[in-house]
This record gives structure tokens, sequence and C-alpha cells, in this order.
């Protein structure tokens, strides 16, 4: 295999310069063939717009994506072509709300050489020293948009999800029994984060991760309910201070939208009360064999939105019940 580190230059020394050494959390999200509501492409450009960051990696793309089968845009004005949007595969140097520094690496999910990048990514979480890293994933699912958002959790150990019970990906050289594992045991269609995360795990470096359930029936729509709940979940595990609050605005903008749509729809509310039905009794079963977790917004959240609320009504006065 060539050199992984011939994959990635750095941007700048002044750049690499700043970046602490321990304790930094690096937070990823490569959505690629399946990004349900394009959630992971929502709160990447959410994060990019609301926080400070600054280009630390970049990687080459030519060696990673595969064009032909995801064609770049172009914009053409009738003439002449003005531009060519090619992907990019970063990871900046960002900042939380607090100033607290941590890594993001966002860009299209690579096509081609999986073990090189991996063995890159490696290379560059010891190189600086990274606790942690932390993914986001959006997957179709047969839920309703009226329940809470579940997530998939999943971690190369299980005690990154306070289920110490269960053994962690095993270091190479050591065995493992499968039947001594009290979670199911499914198999699924890798997605690169998948690899990563395994090939962290064997190299000794926690590295965790979260998918959002989407409905299934708005996975081609913007969803940014799922890129929020993503962000809360991320927020946590990373010990970082999020923007929230305006995506949330933007996802209540979203969700009244959706709701009127279906109320002139009502092949798909049928569906929707279908899946409130299936959601309810499951969840009153605890049918899930998974680790889930459900999106709920954090007290500072709402208090937030209730001072926003009081702001934007600010002066008005209640209506007088007894007008004369």
């Amino acid at each position: 295999m060539r050199d992984p580190r011939d994959l990635y230059r750095f941007e700048s020394t002044e750049v690499l310069e700043a970046v602490p050494r321990g304790g930094l959390t690096l937070v990823h999200a490569l959505p690629g063939m399946v990004d349900a509501g394009g959630a992971c492409r929502i709160a990447s450009t959410y994060l990019r717009d609301e926080l400070r960051h600054l280009p630390l990696v970049s990687f080459d793309t030519d060696e990673l994506v595969d064009y032909r089968g995801a064609r770049p845009q172009a914009t053409f004005d009738g003439t002449s072509y003005v531009d060519v949007e090619l992907p990019e595969l970063t990871l900046s140097l960002m900042y939380d709300e607090r100033d607290r520094p941590f890594l993001f690496l966002d860009g299209p999910e690579p096509d081609l050489q999986w073990r090189r990048l991996t063995e890159a990514l490696i290379d560059l979480v010891e190189y600086f020293d990274v606790e942690r890293v932390v993914g986001m994933q959006a997957v179709p699912m047969a839920v309703p948009h009226t329940r809470p958002i579940g997530l998939f959790a999943h971690a190369n150990d299980p005690a990154l999800l306070g289920r110490p019970g269960t053994r962690p990906t095993p270091a190479p050289g050591t065995s493992h029994d499968p039947e001594s594992e009290d979670s199911a045991e499914l198999v699924i269609p890798a997605a690169f984060s998948a690899l990563l995360e395994h090939r962290l795990g064997r190299a000794g470096h926690p590295a965790m991760g979260y998918a959002a359930q989407v409905p299934h029936y708005l996975t081609r729509t913007d969803f940014p309910a799922g890129a929020l709940a993503l962000l809360r979940r991320v927020s946590e595990a990373a010990g970082l201070d999020l923007p929230l609050v305006h995506l949330g605005d933007l996802t209540d903008a979203a969700t009244v939208a959706l709701q009127g749509t279906l109320a002139q729809n009502g092949e798909v509310r049928q569906i929707v009360s279908a899946l409130e039905e299936q959601y309810d009794a499951m969840k009153d079963a605890e049918q899930s064999p998974l680790a889930t977790t459900m999106d709920l917004p954090t007290a500072d959240e709402l208090g937030e939105h209730f001072e926003r609320f009081l702001a934007d009504h600010d002066g008005e006065g209640p209506e007088d019940p007894f007008p004369r």
C-alpha cells in the first residue's frame, strides 16, 4: 500500500501550530450513498456557517472520489461553463461557542482507497493526540415525523455508550466470543465511517457515532430535525457547546410546512397515522434490540426558545377578553 500520508497535506504552518495537542475531539460527517433527509449535509453546512473555523488539512479527492459515479455540478450560463464544483474532503480546526477547539472532518464519503484513507486518518488522530472521534449518519426508517427522533448509537468500546458490561472491539491477536454478546448482531452494507470506527478501535482509539432515524417518506426531502438530533448528541458526547437554537428555528419552520403539506394529502396522512400506531406499540413493548436514544431538547434550548418567544411578543400585551 502506498504511503497514506501522501493522501493529505497541511494547509498552513500557522493553523497547524494553533492546534492544541491532547484533549481534542474529532467530529466527522461524511454523507455517502445514504444521507436520509440530508441530515449530515445540513448539520455540516450549519456548523460551518455558525462556528469559526480554519482549514487545517486537505485530502486528494482525485484519489478518493469516482467522479463518474457522483458527477460534480457544473454551472452553465447559456454560453460558457462558469463554474465546476469539485468535491472537497477537509479537516478543519473549529471552535465551539465557548471558543473551545475541536477538529471537524467533512466532505463526500470516499469511493476508493478506504484502507489507505483510514490509515491516513489514524495517523492524524495520533499526530494531534485526539482523545475521541464522534461521527454522524442518517438512515431511513419506518418511523413517523410526529414522534421524537430515534438515533442508533454505536461505539468501538461499548463503555462509551454507558454499556460497560459488553466487549469493545478486540485488539489484533486477541480472541472474541460472539456468543458472549448480549446485543443483536446484524450484517449491513458498510459505510466508510463504519470501517474508520472499527480500525480506530483496533488501534486503541475511542470512537463512537450516532445515526439519526429519518422517516422513510422524507428521505429525499431536507429534514433539519435529523440534523438537530445529531448535533444534540454530538454536543453531549464531545463535551462541546454547539449552536442549536437557529437550527431549532429551521426545524420548526420545516415542521409547519410539512404539516401544511400533509393536510392536503390524505394518503400520506394515513401512512403517518399507521406509523404512529406502530411506533407507540413498539415503544410500549420496548422491542428495540439496538442501542437507541431519543432526541429531546435540553433545558437550555427550551429556555432560549422561551426567551425568543417573549422577545418576539414584547409590548403586544394580552388581549382584553371583554373589549368595550
